[in-house]
């Protein structure tokens, strides 16, 4: 059921972070799997359980007001780790504190019966548009998060106008969610992913053409951070349209996979291309080369006929 997936998932990550500090650092993948995986069960379980509550109507601001909520973490948590620093435990207690705050809404929250699964076989056949574009906004977000400060440094960028720089971009994914889901609901997931794409491929643009000047910077890194994460956002009110709770599940977690894997990919390709170009600029070149990728998915999804 949903409740005890992520009761299990929030256990899973809280007594992950409560061991990581007591243990070399060389064992911490173990525990930063185990937060992970907590995570996955904690989205899954939650998402489909939130939008099978929501009304079809309103179904894209809620899911924006959800992403927001997940944008407000993606600030806080990094800006907690700066205030306690790295060396003490504190940080990691926190966090596990922060997953067992959960418990409480949890145990207030609404109960739904038990879905049945989808038929065998099922979990990828179809692989929808929502899960595509998901992904794509993972890539563009995980590339910028990862290789920003590589890409500024030629620019004579130092390390503190990087985390500016990555501070307005979960501001910006934190603050674009829910006029997307609004957009979501009156446009349809199709053409707000239109405005994502459009958007980023402006603020693309805009780096390649003024690649050193900080304010350009901030309001790319804005735009970026906002249409990246609306895609995700995107990606999650097209996967959870529908009556039918099991496809609902299906089709959440191949956006979450998708989602996460690309999310993965993205940083990994992009040092590369850096590296062996030995050209900085790969990084928003990759940027363009998503955002075409973008529009072609939008553009075949919209060349089909209407069920």
């Amino acid at each position: 059921g949903y409740r005890g997936a992520v009761v299990a998932g929030v256990g899973i990550s809280a007594l992950a972070f409560l061991l990581t500090p007591a243990l070399p650092l060389a064992a911490w993948a173990l525990p930063s799997a185990a937060i992970g995986l907590g995570l996955g069960w904690r989205w899954i379980g939650n998402e489909t359980w939130l939008y099978r509550l929501a009304p079809g109507s309103a179904r894209g601001r809620v899911v924006g007001v959800h992403e927001t909520l997940i944008g407000v973490a993606s600030v806080a948590g990094p800006a907690a780790v700066a205030l306690l620093g790295t060396l003490r435990p504190d940080a990691f207690h926190l966090g596990a504190a922060a997953c067992l705050a959960a418990l409480l809404p949890l145990m207030l929250a609404k109960t739904l019966a038990v879905h049945a699964e989808p038929e065998a076989g099922a979990g990828w056949r179809g692989l929808g548009l929502g899960a595509w574009i998901a992904g794509l906004g993972g890539w563009m977000e995980g590339s910028l998060l990862s290789q920003l400060g590589v890409a500024l440094a030629p620019q004579g960028l130092d390390t503190a106008d990087t985390a500016r720089l990555l501070t307005v971009l979960g501001i910006g994914g934190m603050l674009c969610q829910v006029p997307l889901g609004w957009c979501a609901d009156r446009l349809g997931v199709r053409r707000s992913g239109w405005i994502c794409a459009g958007a980023a491929a402006l603020a693309t643009a805009a780096a390649l053409l003024a690649p050193g000047s900080l304010p350009v910077l901030a309001v790319v890194a804005f735009t970026v951070g906002g249409a990246g994460a609306g895609l995700l956002t995107l990606g999650m009110v097209h996967a959870a349209q529908g009556p039918d709770a099991g496809e609902i599940a299906r089709r959440v977690r191949q956006v979450s996979l998708v989602y996460t894997g690309l999310s993965a990919c993205g940083p990994a390709l992009a040092g590369l291309l850096i590296e062996s170009s030995g050209r900085p600029a790969w990084l928003w070149w990759q940027q363009a080369l998503l955002v075409a990728v973008l529009a072609l998915l939008l553009r075949r999804d919209g060349a089909r006929p209407a069920p």
